[in-house]
């Protein structure tokens, strides 16, 4: 009895000290269109994105429902990182892009 007495509280402060995290995280092999402006072999073709470790199609909220954006770009917002945007203007080798970017699924 005395020791439930004593774990009890002991437990809820222990969960009450529980912190959230909010990690990020970059693909480096192979290189997301992202990150790739950064390499040195790339350097001038794309810009830089310096918060390219940030990207997550929207979140929980928006990706839930299927609705995920590819490259890391919020499907109803921007697509900074597809073909075209921003960081997705890549030379051509062959029929390939050059960090090139697949649709999820």
């Amino acid at each position: 009895m005395k020791s439930t007495a004593f774990l009890t509280p002991m437990a809820l402060i222990m969960a009450m000290m529980v912190q959230d995290a909010s990690a990020h995280g970059r693909l480096l092999v192979p290189p997301h269109r992202g990150y790739i402006g950064k390499l040195a072999q790339f350097r001038g073709l794309v810009p830089t994105n310096f918060e390219d470790h940030g990207l997550n199609a929207g979140g929980i909220g928006q990706t839930k429902g299927g609705k995920h954006g590819i490259c890391g770009d919020k499907f109803s917002g921007k697509r900074l990182h597809e073909t075209g945007g921003e960081y997705g203007k890549f030379p051509q080798h062959r029929e390939k892009v050059i960090g090139a970017c697949y649709v999820p699924g």
